[in-house]
């Protein structure tokens, strides 16, 4: 994988994640978002 690709794909995660937590605040659900990424972490990462 090129360089310019991981670049592409880090930048994505990147604006998908801030997208998430932006929605999450703006609807109130933050506790929620911030309880499926904890799931997410501790599947990950154990």
């Amino acid at each position: 994988m090129d360089i310019a690709e991981r670049r592409v794909i880090g930048a994505l995660l990147l604006l998908t994640g801030v997208s998430s937590l932006a929605v999450g605040m703006y609807t109130g659900q933050l506790n929620a978002l911030v309880e499926m990424l904890k799931t997410v972490f501790t599947t990950v990462i154990p």
